[in-house]
């Protein structure tokens, strides 16, 4: 049997500003949304998240054949443009793509991912970061693996799901802090894949990750942590708001697993952190 082509294709919207209304911004107009979304203080957060915890993980998977679209505005200001694009410089399949703003931001998700696909692929596999996340080294790795138990599924229902519900919250403080949680969690974003036929019309955006399950069969796994989930001021609120689980880990080993598995230095972290507070 011929071995299926499988893309791995993930995307992280960086402050895009979409049309108005869109996430929880208080922008009125295209303008009042582009001053709060690059606001001096929220830029050093997402660089922080990004350059500590985001690509940490990316650098360090152990298959490297994937492509990370990183969804940021024409508008952007140079300062934080050039930080980004020298911060992503060593990651090569981190892909940085600058679209014009005010665009609906389901529709420009969509075209965006799709226009990436590789048509010569049997299966897109599509993941999402958001910027303050990071999966594990072998996640790309484990996303072509399954494909060989999800094939049948896949076969009959022309997609399928996979949910890695286990991970690390790491919720860090305006006061400089960062606290550790180990969490289980469905159908949250970090580590959940949907696997598409390349021509799909639709992208991983165009399914509410807490409802994929009313879209497609779901195979979800709890065998070890594979995802981080930042929690700050600016994501806090949303994250209180959902339920999740705890599972016994003794946090001692917290900082070699971080190393380990996800190229993170807590050390490292906490103290970049803190400057960023103070």
């Amino acid at each position: 049997m011929r071995q299926a082509k499988l893309q791995v294709l993930g995307l992280c919207r960086w402050s895009y500003p979409s049309q108005t209304g869109a996430f929880n911004s208080t922008g009125e107009s295209l303008e009042a949304l582009q001053r709060e979304l690059y606001a001096e203080a929220r830029m050093k957060v997402r660089l922080f998240f990004l350059e500590h915890l985001v690509l940490p993980s990316l650098r360090v998977q152990s298959d490297p054949d994937f492509t990370l679209v990183l969804m940021m505005g024409e508008h952007l200001p140079e300062r934080w443009r050039g930080q980004i694009l020298e911060l992503i410089a060593d990651v090569e399949q981190v892909k940085p793509v600058f679209l014009p703003e005010g665009q609906n931001h389901m529709e420009a998700c969509t075209a965006l991912m799709r226009a990436h696909r590789d048509p010569s692929a049997d299966v897109v596999v599509e993941f999402r970061l958001d910027d303050d996340d990071a999966v594990a080294r072998d996640f790309v790795e484990q996303l072509r693996g399954l494909y060989r138990q999800l094939r049948p599924i896949y076969k009959a229902n022309k997609r399928v799901a996979v949910d890695f519900c286990r991970g690390f919250l790491l919720r860090c403080e305006d006061d400089g802090r960062v606290n550790y949680h180990p969490v289980e969690a469905r159908l949250w974003t970090p580590a959940l894949a949907l696997y598409l036929p390349p021509d799909h019309p639709r992208s991983l955006l165009n399914y509410p990750h807490m409802r994929t399950w009313r879209n497609m069969p779901v195979l979800s796994l709890n065998k070890k942590p594979m995802f981080v989930r930042g929690a700050h001021g600016g994501n806090d609120s949303a994250i209180k708001e959902r339920k999740v689980d705890s599972f016994r880990y003794k946090l001692e080993k917290l900082p070699a697993a971080m190393a380990a598995d996800f190229g993170v230095e807590l050390e490292a972290f906490e103290a970049a952190w803190a400057g960023v507070c103070g």
